[in-house]
């Protein structure tokens, strides 16, 4: 898959979630990230008026990344660092916590069971029905909220 690490890192945007000041995150990267990068970031939650946000986001990236093909999700690697994990149960101790994945995996639960904190999530053999435009098309229609005349469910060309 073209750019991997970038798409794995396209959840960055979370960071901005502690303009409630009741929230922490934990963001994990696929890759270390430099100062300069890290300062632009801790710049930006300055000018969007973050209270102390460079002490409430931490970026942790798993001790064994380079250890494991690039084809392992982030998830995978993150199982297998156990440095890590201990790292993140020490954050989250005796807080409420919870993993907001991109697209779930069972990898995501299995992490999620490791972790002992719940997953914003459905289960992931459910919801891959229903990020489809397909699969959202029939809750809005079971919900009988108006949507555009289309055609679903066409799984050929």
């Amino acid at each position: 898959m073209d750019k991997f690490l970038q798409r794995e890192n396209a959840q960055i945007s979370r960071i901005f979630a502690t303009k409630d000041p009741n929230v922490d995150i934990i963001y994990v990267s696929p890759f270390q990230m430099t100062p300069d990068v890290l300062g632009y970031y801790t710049k930006i939650l300055e000018i969007g008026d973050i209270e102390s946000g460079n002490k409430r986001v931490h970026f942790v990236v798993p001790e064994n990344i380079e250890r494991f093909p690039n084809h392992f999700s982030l998830t995978q690697i993150l199982l297998y660092s156990p440095k890590t994990l201990q790292r993140i149960k020490s954050m989250i101790k005796g807080k409420q916590a919870y993993i907001v994945p991109g697209s779930v995996s069972q990898d995501d639960v299995k992490l999620s069971i490791r972790l002992a904190i719940p997953i914003f999530s459905g289960e992931p053999q459910k919801q891959h029905l229903y990020t489809t435009k397909s699969g959202a098309k029939k809750i809005f229609q079971l919900a009988d909220v108006p949507t555009a005349i289309s055609s679903v469910d066409i799984y050929d060309e």
